[in-house]
């Protein structure tokens, strides 16, 4: 990693400190091929030793594994607390039974029965994550795993209440390979897959994508994501996984009623998740040996008091380990990382120089504005943020946006870049209406946004949030930038976000935008918290977006010297109204802007 830190410098020149922290930023791979493991000594052990009680134990456990890390996923990686799962298990057992069961349907009917059931409760489920978050999300669906046992004894007709379904299938317990049966294998298989699944979705794009969503709606949008298509999506490939598990269930035990699908299961699940450590990919099957198997298998005889044991262990292990039993041995082991590189430290890549390589492009003089605003009008209440300003930004222009605070100009970016709705107005981005549509709309449209606090994701590796405006891209890199990212890439890509100060963060903040390729960027105080160095090497970069790639900025700034340094434009703000525009020769001897900055610098 030396190595490719030093060449890296070599090729970029001047270079921006940053404190410690490089080595691999998670473990996925190694908790993938142990978690693989395990379940692979759960499914098929107890078989290949010929016996029939423990055979069909660990078969139940396999399948509660394979929910919990659909839980552990729709919990963490996609940010919804889901407290009903064990319902959602019980539609797709329901499902199978009903069709295959009842009905007599083939067994692939029953299956996608299963699976639509489930998937038409996770349905139901995402309506209100579209709406609330949070612990408020948990209790409605905690909600629907509390009544779900009582419509199942309700719908009798349907379900056979209490008297429940049996369903035998003969031809999965037949001996396959090596004495084990089909159904051995299948319920060792599906927590492989969802396994796989969990691990594949979080290392892509969608993964990515889903994460962003969970932790801030608003950088999520800024970036072109819908968060709620994510929750939504989220909670239909979780309950569509769900689904497969209840199918397996039901040959599994060969009977179900409302009494196994009672609030208890969902209450397991979530104990499980977080016993085994919430995000880590072995966690939920470490859970369920502590949660599941301790009480049910070893403490047989105390097999009424489940539920109570499951909550002094959960209660025990947060105390002890605060993030699970997996969660504690990873974040020791990030510390040892950190305190590994703390001499030495590593440096973020010098855009300012590497841009300097890579052609202009071409932007003509007489271009049509990217960005026009007519008339925007914002009230909130009685107060009027803006008051018809009208604005005009062209390709490659840096226009600044200067005034007092409370003058208007974060409205006037909230308004530019549909995070809020105007009162009044109209705007057009590169040629057409966007008054009406959504933040994550304009984004793909090609609108980036930088905030007063830096959205970086510390979850995530610095390459991963560099690869967030990857994401955004609505063309592929070109060869000059896809090298640069690639060293990049290989210098810094495993590092860990978390470590790197305010101003550091601002900066990848700024690289994340750059490789999204907006063809206008909003900044918002971006020189705030900044070093005098790290404003120099700022500057440098807002000329490069403009200058080289083309990229118009609108730059909100209440440092006046970085503002009139850089800027071609500016617009002066005050009570929501527009004082004075033009070039900033211009304006500093315009009166009206002497009055507002009588004493500053360009008074």
């Amino acid at each position: 990693m030396a190595s490719q830190h030093n060449s890296l410098a070599e090729a970029a020149g001047p270079e921006v400190s940053l404190p410690a922290g490089k080595g691999h930023f998670k473990s996925d791979g190694l908790q993938l091929r142990l978690g693989i493991l395990l379940i692979v000594l759960t499914g098929i052990g107890p078989s290949l030793l010929g016996n029939s009680y423990w055979e069909h134990t660990f078969q139940l456990v396999n399948i509660y594994i394979a929910v919990a890390v659909l839980q552990n996923f729709l919990f963490v990686d996609a940010g919804q607390k889901s407290f009903g799962q064990g319902a959602i298990l019980g539609l797709g057992a329901y499902g199978l039974a009903i069709a295959s069961g009842i009905h007599g349907l083939p067994l692939t009917v029953g299956v996608l029965a299963a699976v639509g059931a489930a998937m038409l409760g996770g349905l139901l489920f995402a309506l209100p994550a579209l709406r609330v978050q949070g612990f408020h999300l948990g209790f409605a669906t905690l909600s629907a795993a509390i009544v779900f046992p009582q419509l199942l004894i309700q719908f009798d007709d349907v379900t056979r209440g209490i008297n429940g379904i049996s369903l035998y299938l003969p031809a999965l317990t037949k001996p396959l390979v090596l004495g084990m049966s089909g159904l051995t294998l299948l319920v060792t298989a599906v927590p492989i897959a969802a396994l796989l699944l969990h691990y594949g979705i979080r290392n892509a794009r969608l993964g990515r994508r889903m994460r962003v969503a969970a932790e801030s709606a608003e950088a999520a949008r800024s970036l072109g994501v819908r968060p709620g298509f994510m929750r939504a999506l989220a909670f239909m490939i979780v309950s569509a996984g769900t689904g497969i598990c209840g199918a397996l269930y039901v040959p599994t035990v060969g009977f179900i009623s409302p009494q196994g699908f009672l609030v208890e299961l969902s209450f397991t699940l979530f104990f499980v998740v977080v016993v085994g450590g919430r995000g880590q990919l072995l966690g939920p099957i470490i859970g369920i040996w502590v949660i599941y198997i301790v009480p049910n298998v070893l403490l047989v005889q105390l097999v009424e008091y489940r539920l109570l044991i499951y909550g002094f262990l959960t209660l025990a292990v947060v105390i002890v380990f605060p993030d699970g039993l997996v969660g504690t041995i990873e974040v020791r082991r990030r510390k040892r990382f950190q305190r590994g590189g703390g001499e030495q430290g590593f440096r973020l890549a010098p855009f300012t120089e590497m841009l300097e390589k890579i052609p202009p492009r071409q932007v003509p003089a007489e271009a049509a504005p990217i960005l026009e605003v007519r008339g925007a009008v914002k009230r909130f209440g009685q107060v009027v943020a803006l008051d018809g300003v009208d604005l005009k930004v062209r390709p490659g222009e840096v226009h600044g946006l200067i005034g007092a605070n409370g003058s208007g100009k974060t409205s006037l970016l909230n308004v530019i870049s549909g995070f809020s709705r105007m009162d009044g107005g109209s705007y057009s981005f590169r040629g057409r209406d966007v008054t009406r549509l959504s933040a994550s709309s304009i984004a793909r449209m090609g609108l980036g946004r930088t905030f007063q606090t830096p959205r970086i994701f510390t979850d995530l590796s610095v390459w991963d949030n560099i690869q967030l405006g990857l994401d955004a891209r609505p063309t592929p890199l070109a060869p000059e930038m896809a090298a640069l990212a690639e060293r990049f890439k290989e210098a810094y890509g495993e590092d860990n976000p978390g470590l790197l100060a305010h101003g550091q963060r601002r900066l990848l903040e700024v690289i994340r935008v750059v490789f999204a390729d907006p063809g206008l960027v909003l900044f918002d105080e971006p020189a705030a918290g900044l070093s005098p160095a790290e404003r120099v090497e700022f500057s440098r970069l807002l000329r490069q977006l403009s200058k080289r790639l083309g990229m118009a900025v609108i730059l909100v700034e209440h440092d006046l010297d970085l503002v009139w340094d850089i800027a071609d434009r500016i617009t002066v703000l005050e009570t929501g109204s527009v004082v004075a525009s033009g070039p900033p020769q211009q304006l500093a001897r315009d009166p009206a802007v002497q009055h507002l900055f009588v004493g500053g610098a360009h008074a």
